[in-house]
């Protein structure tokens, strides 16, 4: 290479010029010069043509659309707590959009915000008594929550366990005092953080012929039941002897058991197990023997007394419900068609029964068994042969929620009811 070897010496015409002429164009330089003998000329320098542009090029050239900006964080407040209550998959996805959606899904401020907006819980599942398809056993049934939403419980089944009552987001379990359990023979399930608390066990009703139980907020009849299921609650065990009716009340608030006596004489055929209770009035209601009366136990006073529907219910599938003026209700299904009986007390303390509302299933289903009720979204759940179905009142729509199949022994459907935020 000449390269650091300084100056190379040129021969021949080479040597003697500074640097060759072709054709009016100086060898080893790029400036043009005039050929000897011909006059100066004006020359123009000719611009090269542009190179072609590619498609992408282009489209890079082009102004770009602005991004719009955020919004504000008071806006975001107030359109999130108006996503439907019964997708809360919907929430999920809003707080994975970006920090400030999350911060504010998070917030508790946004949960309470959230109840107040929507009042009324969603029916996030139900829970029922599944067992051996091939045993009438009730002791070998568990507990199961069904979904009906886009919420995943993070356990759906608790074995060794049976599902008694469900209400303000708690659900009431009894044990069979199985292997591995503890004495306790109740528990108050949170199906949405799978947290557990076992009570003492009651050693009297032990002797009780027939019981029946309910879960609900420790609240009065003015209580604030959208953070229920973080407060105070209270488990209430009626149950029949031979010759009295026996309450047994919990408070979780003193931690122990309370009892109260009543004198009024129990049915010969006890309670009717196969309907759920219901709280209206500031009462909870169980239904007895076959329907004939039905068991109020008052929850201010805590006295029980009995009263009659004045319909005949012998015999029939029926369900009680809360109705939305918040007196009792009940629904019975007879001739397929649904029958919905209503209480009302007047001024003078006289109470009475009206009928409210007639709806035909033969347009709907064939033979059907009424087998629970979610209070306040107006939704019965119905057994046919061809499966598990529920039924809305306001909209009559009927849509299956499981295939065909033993629900249990004795099937109740008990619809778990409350708000979920992430």
């Amino acid at each position: 290479s000449a390269a650091g070897r300084g100056p190379t010496k040129q021969h021949g015409a080479a040597a003697a010029l500074p640097a060759a002429l072709v054709g009016g164009v100086r060898i080893g330089s790029q400036t043009p010069v005039e050929p000897l003998d011909s006059p100066p000329q004006t020359h123009q320098t000719v611009a090269p043509p542009p190179a072609a542009i590619q498609p992408s090029e282009a489209i890079a050239m082009e102004p770009q659309p602005r991004q719009p900006p955020a919004l504000p964080e008071e806006l975001v407040e107030e359109i999130l707590p108006r996503f439907p209550p019964e997708d809360p998959a919907r929430l999920v996805r809003a707080a994975l959009v970006c920090r400030t959606w999350c911060r504010v899904v998070a917030g508790p401020g946004f949960r309470r915000r959230f109840r107040q907006f929507h009042r009324t819980p969603p029916m996030l599942g139900f829970l029922c008594n599944f067992g051996d398809e091939n045993s009438d056993h009730f002791d070998r049934e568990f507990a199961r929550f069904v979904l009906t939403s886009s919420f995943r419980p993070p356990r759906a089944e608790c074995h060794n366990w049976h599902v008694l009552d469900s209400r303000h987001g708690r659900v009431l379990l009894y044990s069979w005092k199985c292997e591995g359990l503890s004495d306790n023979a109740f528990a108050i399930w949170d199906p949405i953080t799978d947290e557990r608390v076992e009570l003492p066990i009651v050693q009297e009703y032990l002797n009780c012929l027939i019981w029946s139980a309910a879960v609900l907020c420790a609240g009065d009849e003015k209580w604030d039941y959208l953070d229920c299921c973080h407060g105070p609650f209270r488990v209430v065990i009626v149950a029949t002897r031979l010759e009295q009716f026996n309450a047994y009340v919990y408070s979780s608030e003193a931690g122990s058991w309370s009892q109260q006596t009543s004198q009024l004489p129990p049915p010969s055929d006890g309670l009717h197990l196969a309907v759920p209770n219901a709280v209206a009035e500031n009462a909870l209601y169980f239904a007895i023997g076959y329907g004939s009366d039905l068991l109020m136990y008052d929850l201010a006073t805590q006295e029980i007394s009995a009263i009659n529907p004045h319909v005949s219910l012998d015999g029939q599938r029926f369900a009680l419900l809360t109705m939305d003026t918040g007196w009792l209700g009940f629904a019975i299904e007879k001739d397929f068609k649904l029958y919905l009986w209503s209480r009302e007390v007047g001024p003078e303390g006289d109470a009475g029964w009206t009928q409210s509302r007639v709806m035909d299933l033969k347009k709907l289903l064939l033979i059907a068994y009424v087998l629970g009720y979610a209070n306040g979204i107006g939704v019965f759940f119905v057994l046919t042969h061809d499966g598990l179905f529920t039924i809305d009142l306001k909209s009559s729509q009927v849509k299956k929620v499981k295939k065909s199949g033993k629900v249990s022994g004795s099937p109740i459907i008990f619809p778990y009811m409350s708000f979920y935020s992430p």
